[in-house]
């Protein structure tokens, strides 16, 4: 290299350094944004802020960094009207709400906070923190678990399937008001009676608004006799799952989750949208609005494009039921 091109190379890097400069410069002025969670996750589900903060990473987005959690330790179904003002005090940049109720609860207290939800139900409009899925136009988006209810009446013939003999199901049902719209209470709720009846199959919708209505509602399984739960995962039964999955298997009743996560993977089949691919694009969804300035409210709200059906063969040795092979070979994952 002559003196004339190490003078062009010299300034060429002077030229294209003074930028990166001050860009790293800005990133080490500027304290990291927080992200709260809402509410905070369990022990077993911290695989998702792995997940969160990889796909972040993946933007050149380093925890700790550029980005720290919030987490206020108040779970799952716990003090839901305190864990809600309790984030939404703290200010955060960014609010991670687990499911549409949590979004909703925050959205009431606070009209410009960024809310990225990443399990979401429906009918987000009807909830009142979206204009549209295609253009919500407030501070709320994020992804939905489900695309509409006919979910619910999959998950019906799903237990067919895995038991054709069943005449009875009783399905533990928590999405319910004030917590959950009352559209989509009822749009499910309708979905799951005309599956049953379609495929001569009583559907006995028991619901579970609170904690404490559990222990009725699993009282009338044995009392009426079911012979199969289908299992929803709403706030109102988090505290409760061990002792219905125990129920379960004592009186060897076939299980159907809709949300595998939710309940650990116990149930005998579950069927939903992945968590993790979920926690992705709400993930991609936060980087947008943290660092690259998009308004949640030009965000559409995403629906999923795939769902996993999981068979638990330890569950159904525990209960003495064979699972077809039909529903094996389509099975997304086998838990043996």
């Amino acid at each position: 290299m002559d003196r004339r091109d190490a003078i062009a190379a010299l300034l060429v890097l002077g030229a294209t350094a003074g930028p990166l400069l001050k860009y790293s410069q800005a990133q080490a002025l500027r304290k990291p944004y927080r992200i709260a969670l809402l509410p905070d996750l369990a022990a077993s589900a911290t695989h998702l802020l792995s997940l969160f903060a990889e796909t972040l990473r993946e933007s050149g987005r380093i925890e700790g960094r550029d980005f720290i959690f919030y987490r206020s330790g108040i779970f799952y179904g716990q003090d839901i009207e305190r864990s809600v003002r309790l984030v939404v005090d703290e200010k955060p940049d960014l609010i991670f709400a687990i499911n549409l109720g949590y979004a909703i609860a925050a959205h009431k207290l606070t009209k410009t906070i960024p809310i990225v939800m990443w399990m979401a139900g429906f009918p987000v409009v009807e909830g009142g923190v979206a204009q549209s899925l295609a253009r919500p136009g407030k501070n709320v988006t994020g992804m939905t678990i489900y695309a509409g209810a006919q979910i619910f009446g999959k998950l019906v013939q799903l237990l067919h399937e895995a038991k054709p003999d069943i005449k009875r199901i009783g399905a533990l049902f928590t999405y319910l008001p004030p917590f959950i719209p009352a559209e989509e209470a009822e749009l499910i709720m309708k979905e799951l009676r005309d599956a049953g009846r379609s495929l001569g199959i009583a559907v006995r919708i028991l619901q579970i608004a609170k904690p404490e209505q559990t222990a009725g509602a699993l009282a009338a399984v044995v009392a009426e006799r079911i012979d199969a739960l289908l299992l929803t995962s709403g706030v109102p039964i988090a505290s409760h799952q061990k002792e219905i999955i125990q129920l379960a298997l004592e009186k060897r009743l076939p299980t159907i989750a809709d949300i595998s996560m939710a309940w650990g993977g116990r149930p005998l089949l579950s069927y939903s949208a992945s968590s993790d691919r979920l926690v992705r694009k709400a993930a991609a969804y936060a980087n947008r609005i943290l660092w690259e300035g998009a308004k949640p409210g030009d965000l559409p709200i995403q629906m999923p494009s795939k769902f996993e059906l999981i068979v638990n063969l330890k569950t159904a040795k525990a209960i003495g039921l064979t699972v077809p092979q039909s529903l094996l070979l389509r099975a997304d994952k086998v838990i043996e």
